[in-house]
């Protein structure tokens, strides 16, 4: 019995840490477009400094994962949450890629006056955020409807992210002097569009585990 309940507990370690780096991951985006809102380079540089630590929150995840895979040979639901767990590591760790790198074109952009205001940019980032909390709140509530949501709401995102690459485009047409800076602005489009994506593959990941089936194919990197 205290075998059990030690393996219990650390189950437990692995889920509670599995939603911090959940927390720190949509913390670091929402800090990366304040700061290009901002044009706060400093913030910024946090921001990609920071991703270290996230990068090992997912090494101690794994480890620790593993060890309990190895350890405790655990089947049907046990095994579900702790190979879960393993994946959805790699996409909060790419979510948090995608932060460091928003991070880094908001450093490079933050003595520059920005060609269009920002509208659209922190709308999509919001709703990228927005998803992978509510992803979060489905881990800890197996609630499948949730997950649903979330996978519904990354058309949204799309959607966004689109008048976001044509706006962007208006703009370089109309002056080539703002192809460069367009062109970075793109870039971040394009990563809250990965995150979305990568949101979505959290959401059909909990689905799988709350259903033991694979919902849909999962987005590629």
């Amino acid at each position: 019995m205290e075998v059990r309940t030690e393996y219990g507990k650390k189950l437990n370690e692995v889920q509670e840490q599995l939603m911090s780096m959940g927390h720190l991951v949509t913390e670091d985006m929402q800090k990366a477009i304040k700061a290009l809102e901002t044009k706060n380079a400093e913030e910024a540089a946090a921001v990609v400094a920071g991703d270290k630590a996230i990068d090992e929150m997912q090494i101690a995840i794994e480890d620790k994962t593993l060890e309990l895979i190895a350890l405790q040979q655990p089947i049907a639901k046990d095994l579900r949450i702790l190979s879960t767990a393993l994946k959805m590591t790699t996409d909060l760790e790419r979510i948090g890629d995608h932060a460091k790198k928003i991070a880094k074109i908001a450093q490079k952009l933050s003595g520059e006056t920005l060609i269009k205001p920002l509208v659209d940019i922190p709308r999509a980032a919001k709703l990228s955020a927005d998803m992978v909390e509510k992803v979060l709140v489905a881990y800890v509530h197996m609630d499948l409807d949730l997950a649903m949501e979330v996978i519904v709401m990354d058309d949204n995102v799309d959607s966004i992210c689109r008048q976001c690459k044509q706006d962007i485009l208006t703009y370089m047409l109309d002056n080539p002097q703002n192809i460069p800076q367009g062109t970075e602005l793109n870039k971040i489009v394009h990563r809250l569009e990965r995150i979305g994506d990568h949101a979505t593959n959290l959401a059909e990941w909990i689905g799988y585990l709350i259903t033991g089936k694979r919902i849909q194919k999962l987005e590629e990197d």
